[in-house]
């Protein structure tokens, strides 16, 4: 019974996990590598989601150095999709943050090995975002 019960709530744990990185209510307004040193304007409640290239098996991983939490908050954990199914293989680097006041920030992202703690990152994404009402 206790197996049934918590394979039961398991499925029901997913679909709510997937609703908080979700767009809810807002636009999704989508940046990539290119926009870097960039300059965007959204509204309160729209979601900006980063895509960036990537590969966490060589111990690299895109890490928020810098942003204004009372402006842009992160919505979620950053999501990896793989370019192919081979084993290694890079991709892209999914991050979603969510306007929740107006106000500005800078946005800004490093790409580094967490525990290299001596070395400077090897890319570095910003964006300042101005959110208005």
């Amino acid at each position: 019974m206790f197996r049934r019960s918590a394979v039961y709530v398991i499925f029901l744990l997913i679909p709510l996990l997937s609703i908080e990185c979700s767009p809810s209510a807002g636009v999704q307004v989508k940046l990539s590598g290119e926009d870097t040193a960039s300059t965007i304007d959204i509204v309160v409640g729209d979601t900006l989601e980063i895509v960036l290239k990537g590969n966490p098996t060589t111990g690299y991983m895109w890490e928020v150095a810098f942003v204004d939490t009372t402006v842009l908050s992160q919505a979620c954990e950053p999501e990896f999709r793989p370019k192919s199914d081979a084993r290694g293989s890079g991709g892209k680097i999914i991050m979603r943050f969510k306007a929740v006041s107006v106000g500005h920030t800078l946005l800004k992202l490093i790409y580094h090995r967490p525990f290299e703690k001596n070395k400077p990152p090897i890319k570095v994404f910003s964006v300042t975002v101005i959110v208005k009402r």
